[in-house]
């Protein structure tokens, strides 16, 4: 990341839930265990205008005094996550409301709405003050927008969110006319004749809404959420001196983060919490998933950070509990956010709280604000990561790409017939990628996805990609004719950018890509025997649907072929020679260990091999800087594992050397330095 030189730690901190004889002890401490930026003031609102239109800045003002006398730095936030009581109550206006109608009250977080123009007025008037004021302070490096936008809620329908979505839509078919073409409401009489008949989302008859109404109401909902973040954004980079950077923290619903940080920010930061991974009910990566969060994270722009990282025990005091992170855990969580991309880590948070909610969200330390093991283990990172010098802006390496597109992601929420393909296969695709050590990429479908941002990978898979973006498939079709391997999953290319399915034979606009037409298709039922395809003599898992594949080119191989049913012996899984590349079509959705055999039959091999060896438990992932490289190996189970060095290698982190076979303790983690840049 270029706002930082080295690798840092943080941690969130809250002077106004202490009394001010802490401050000071609280920077020391913390200074002592190798934390040296801290987050601040994303709900504290009140500290500053505790009444409208009268501004205090001398609490702040004593606590940056205060830091000031230290080395620490700071991350100051815009509080729009929580809008006073005074605002609230003077102006119920601002409320969130939801689908049924039904305003949500002061009391919690998040309960206002983007589209309201009070609180679009208040917004700009409270991020102005603060930016005049703060602006200049030295020891404040970067700004946090808000704090988590969408977080809790993600759908808004208060009156100003129905009148902002008739203007979204006005901008975006300029007529009625073409409103209702472009949604087809001749289906069920839903022609509009004006437009203040036009409303986001309602209940209605079993909830059958019309799909293309709800695919552009989410895509409102995420121009909704970056509109007001580029409101702050474009204020505080008004005030800001050049290099102060300007962030938020996500991931969440119904946002096109790509697009956020293009337009809105300097860059994302995450807020990872492996613990919910542990939870009771959680599948059986545990909190290995959460790498499958960073790689979204590390897709949405060319850096990111962590801006909440977990430390100690989670729940609030009326939702959720997870356990305490076993000795080792923070480490090992620390180092995934790092192997996976990240050059900064805040924890979150300091202290415990005594009061509110949170009381049971913990920090780093406990109420009794004793040291504890995990103080002790941050120190113990600190100390560590001033021997990866070099690493902060290194780029992790990724021979493998995922398309995430935010489209077909929205549009399967609702749409049972690809919705669930996606999800299990974005897991069965994760979970392949991860046993098999073969690091990737998302990469997300939008404009500035061409041939050259697809180059950089030997393979690139698209789950469902059901909406059809054209300039998508362009350049999908010249990465692979450039020599690329492209392949794509059951129920591709059947629906336009509304959502609407074209009289065109499948897979539209991408027939020639793959050679195949596919003329006939089924879902899986449940109790139905299995169906499974058969490559080379093995049989493939077919989970969920199939695609009953027609080769229609002389360079369309098939590669496997339903082993049962009605259409046994027909095409199941089929590669077409395009170019100099491969396209490749598997007809239904991706499980871990069908997605193996096809990383196997596309000739993608280990990224590590040439160095390690190691058991499937373990995550391998590498940074090239510009003189060396680090090949991180981290190993999530509570047992000592074995692991094959096959070129003498240095830990960076202990100074030990490791040849042959080796011993890597639980929870442990290694970081390799290599010898040089190895592409």
């Amino acid at each position: 990341m270029a706002y930082f030189n080295t690798l840092a730690l943080g941690v969130c901190y809250y002077p106004e839930h202490w009394e001010e004889g802490l401050w000071r002890d609280d920077l020391r401490r913390m200074e002592e265990n190798g934390i040296s930026v801290i987050r601040i003031a994303e709900f504290a609102w009140n500290k500053v205008e505790n009444e409208e239109g009268k501004f205090d800045f001398s609490f702040f003002d004593r606590f940056l005094d205060v830091v000031e006398t230290t080395g620490i730095k700071v991350i100051f936030c815009t509080p729009t996550a929580t809008p006073p009581a005074w605002l609230t109550q003077k102006y119920p206006e601002v409320l969130t409301v939801d689908l049924d109608g039904k305003k949500q009250h002061h009391g919690a977080r998040r309960h206002y709405n983007y589209n309201s123009p009070v609180y679009r007025e208040k917004t700009r008037i409270i991020v102005e003050q603060l930016a005049k004021h703060y602006g200049g302070r030295k020891c404040i490096i970067g700004w946090q927008i808000d704090n988590e936008l969408n977080c809790v809620n993600s759908e808004f329908y208060a009156d100003a969110d129905h009148k902002a979505f008739r203007v979204f839509l006005k901008e975006k078919y300029k007529s009625l006319e073409a409103l209702n073409e472009a949604w087809g409401t001749v289906f069920w009489n839903q022609t509009y004749t004006a437009w203040e008949q036009v409303c986001l989302p309602r209940h209605t008859m079993r909830d059958t809404s019309n799909p293309h109404l709800r695919l552009d109401s989410i895509r409102f909902f995420s121009e909704s959420c970056i509109g007001y973040c580029r409101l702050q954004y474009d204020l505080l980079k008004e005030y800001l001196p050049e290099g102060v950077f300007v962030t938020t923290n996500g991931l969440f619903p119904h946002v096109n983060y790509r697009r956020m940080v293009e337009e809105a920010l300097d860059f994302i930061t995450y807020d990872s919490y492996p613990e919910f991974g542990l939870m009771e009910g959680a599948d059986h990566l545990k909190d290995r998933k959460w790498s499958m969060n960073l790689a979204r994270a590390r897709g949405c722009g060319e850096s990111f950070g962590i801006m909440e990282q977990q430390s100690g025990p989670g729940g609030w005091y009326n939702f959720r509990v997870a356990p305490t992170a076993k000795p080792g855990q923070i480490r090992l969580w620390t180092y995934q956010s790092i192997a996976n991309g990240a050059d900064f880590v805040s924890y979150f948070r300091w202290r415990t709280c005594l009061f509110g909610t949170e009381i049971y969200w913990h920090g780093i330390l406990n109420y009794d604000n004793l040291d504890n093991r995990r103080l002790k283990e941050i120190r113990g990172i600190g100390e560590e990561l001033k021997r990866l010098k070099g690493m902060a802006g290194s780029a992790y390496r990724a021979k493998v790409a995922i398309l995430y597109d935010y489209d077909n992601e929205w549009d399967g929420e609702t749409d049972v017939w690809h919705g669930p393909l996606r999800r299990h296969s974005h897991l069965g695709l994760f979970e392949a990628l991860q046993k098999e050590h073969i690091p990737f990429d998302y990469v997300t479908v939008g404009p500035d996805m061409d041939k050259e941002s697809l180059s950089r990978y030997e393979a690139v898979f698209a789950p469902h990609m059901t909406i059809v973006d054209p300039l998508a498939v362009q350049a999908i079709s010249e990465y692979v004719a450039g020599g690329g391997k492209f392949i794509a999953g059951a129920r591709s290319g059947y629906k336009d950018l509304n959502g609407k399915c074209p009289m065109a034979v499948m897979p539209v606009g991408m027939d020639q890509l793959f050679g195949i037409q596919i003329l006939d298709f089924t879902a899986v039922m449940k109790d139905a025997p299995k169906v499974c395809g058969v490559m080379d003599g093995e049989r493939l898992e077919m989970p969920l649907f199939h695609d009953i594949l027609t080769p229609v080119s002389d360079s369309c191989q098939v590669m496997a072929v339903y082993d049962s049913d009605y259409y046994e012996g027909e095409a199941a899984v089929t590669r077409n020679r395009f170019g100099q590349g491969e396209a490749w079509y598997f007809g239904a959705a991706f499980s871990c260990e069908t997605a193996k055999k096809l990383l196997k039959a596309m000739g993608i091999r280990k990224e590590a091999e040439k160095w390690t060896d190691v058991p499937s438990c373990c995550e391998i992932a590498l940074r090239d800087g510009k003189e060396k490289s680090w090949l991180f190996v981290l190993n999530y189970e509570n047992r000592e594992v074995e692991i094959q060095v096959k070129k003498p290698l240095k830990d960076e982190l202990s100074g030990k050397e490791y040849f042959g076979k080796c011993k890597l303790m639980p929870y442990g983690v290694l970081v390799f330095a290599l010898k040089e840049v190895e592409n």
